[in-house]
């Protein structure tokens, strides 16, 4: 492990009250992105006044080591030492293990020391006030537990992301259930949407069943009563487990509703496929096994079972509504024509045809279309968007439509040659 600080000495040094921590795995572009952004809209006080903060990155032994943007990283930490008068306020340290992420963050905790813990993706956007509203909110009540910002997947804050729902055991065979009966799905998916809807239009904070880790705030000495991050869990889960450690102590996760985060999501992930469920398989076991010993066991070897089994493959639908519109495969926006003209309505869109998570965005007329902004984030994958009319407070399925995009992030790909597969 090797742990490189800015190489130079600026006299004054600020003590950081705030330490973020970055956990890093081939997203340096994103990482980049996102300390030049918190550079920019650095925490502040009511009165307007900076408060110091600190930078620590830690690298999980990234394959894709790309010298050209390690020097930018390095190059913003070092900028971030010169802003907060500080040479230790940006850390980047190359871990010789990829430990997963609770490890790495706990690792990036112990190199920090801010009184307060903001946990960041690198593939994040701050913008102006994000940090401090969250602070804010943070010290004005002693009963939160953490905040945590609403996400969007755009920089337009037109799509929202999906609230988590913590994994239980009830969950586990609601999957299932559902892939054995589309009556059951569609009413799994309907109660999911006016959950996320609670959410994504809630103007006052509200405390969530679970958080994300994707971003969150956290006073440290809290932080490390609840025992951290648990190492355990290689990738995911760690937030869930997080989040029951926080309900079980007493205290809320709580949205901040006016603090908006902009969230790339899964770009480390995508970058390694393979890996990324290979993890998530072993954390969702660990998670079941560590809140439900008995029955979490039970349940995974079950549910497995069921999903998995090629004898039973015939009763299980493949598609959640039928039939759906296939837009074909393009590197321009889809364009989703809708039954008729709607005063609201809601898209949901997903990678996958069950729609258990997805994204959100609101619009009206007779069409639907990604705004520029929106669709510059697309990335060269199959995706599936239901809409909702929602005009009279009612949630009428409209229909469903599948698209591939031949465009990732804002720049097309070849075509698949004739005949080949899409």
């Amino acid at each position: 492990m090797s742990v490189a600080k800015c190489r130079f000495e600026l006299g004054i040094r600020a003590m950081p009250e705030l330490s973020v921590l970055i956990v890093n795995y081939n997203s340096w572009r994103e990482c980049v992105q996102a300390i030049a952004t918190l550079r920019e809209f650095g925490p502040t006080r009511a009165d307007g006044s900076a408060i110091p903060f600190e930078v620590i990155v830690v690298d999980n032994l990234s394959p894709k080591q790309q010298p050209r943007l390690i020097k930018a990283v390095e190059r913003e930490l070092e900028l971030l030492c010169e802003q907060q008068g500080d040479d230790q306020a940006g850390v980047l340290i190359m871990h010789t293990e990829n430990g997963g992420y609770s490890k790495g963050m706990n690792l990036a905790m112990s190199h920090s020391r801010g009184k307060q813990i903001l946990v960041s993706n690198p593939d994040v956007l701050f913008n102006d006030g994000l940090v401090s509203k969250l602070l804010q909110h943070l010290e004005s009540d002693p009963k939160i537990g953490i905040v945590v910002p609403k996400g969007f997947w755009d920089t337009g804050h037109s799509g929202h992301l999906p609230p988590n729902t913590l994994p239980s055991i009830g969950d586990a065979w609601g999957e299932v259930f559902g892939s054995y009966s589309s009556l059951i799905r569609r009413w799994r998916v309907n109660r999911l949407v006016k959950q996320w809807q609670n959410v994504w239009q809630a103007d006052k904070p509200i405390a969530l069943p679970m958080m994300s880790g994707c971003l969150f705030l956290v006073d440290r000495d809290y932080f490390e009563s609840i025992g951290k991050f648990d190492e355990r869990y290689p990738l995911y889960y760690e937030d869930a487990d997080l989040s029951v450690k926080i309900l079980n102590s007493g205290r809320t996760i709580t949205q901040v509703p006016d603090a908006h985060l902009v969230h790339f999501v899964n770009r480390s992930g995508m970058s390694d496929m393979e890996t990324m469920w290979a993890r998530h398989a072993k954390s969702r076991e660990k998670y079941f096994r560590k809140w439900h010993p008995i029955l979490g066991k039970l349940t995974l070897s079950l549910t497995g079972w069921l999903l998995k089994s090629k004898l039973l493959a015939c009763f299980r639908p493949v598609h959640s509504r039928n039939p759906y519109t296939d837009l074909g495969q393009s590197s321009k926006p889809p364009v989703l024509k809708l039954p008729r003209n709607c005063e609201r309505f809601l898209v949901l869109m997903s990678l996958d045809l069950r729609f258990f998570l997805a994204a959100g965005t609101y619009g009206s007329g007779d069409h639907w279309t990604p705004s520029d902004k929106a669709f510059e984030v697309f990335v060269n994958a199959n995706f599936f968007f239901c809409v909702f009319d929602i005009s009279n407070d009612k949630h009428e399925f409209l229909g469903t439509w599948h698209y591939h995009c031949m465009s990732h992030l804002g720049v097309p790909v070849p075509m698949p040659e004739a005949g080949g597969q899409s």
